[in-house]
């Protein structure tokens, strides 16, 4: 399974109420796709394709990424309750 499907998969438990948050390592690592890409802009680029902006804050184990906007009725169109994010919540956590 390729990076951005296991992002994929973990985004759609986060809007199913399944899972909070990611937890990832140090957003700076580059990751296995093309084009390469690093692991903050590849995380950043996966929740836009579920009509997701999320902003990152912070530094090292204290960076986060939060929703700065999202796209209701394509969330509402892929059968995803967009009811389950509100702007400001935190979606990814750089674990320590």
């Amino acid at each position: 399974m390729n990076t951005q499907t296991n992002f994929n998969k973990n985004i759609e438990a986060i809007l199913k109420g399944e899972q909070t948050e990611l937890q990832l390592p140090d957003l700076d690592t580059l990751v296995a796709i093309e084009p390469a890409l690093t692991l903050r802009d590849a995380v950043r680029q996966a929740f836009h394709d579920y009509g997701i902006d999320i902003e990152f804050s912070g530094k090292g184990t204290h960076e986060r990424g939060v929703v700065i906007d999202l796209d209701s009725n394509f969330l509402q169109q892929k059968g995803l309750d967009s009811l389950v994010l509100h702007f400001g919540q935190t979606v990814v956590r750089v674990k320590a």
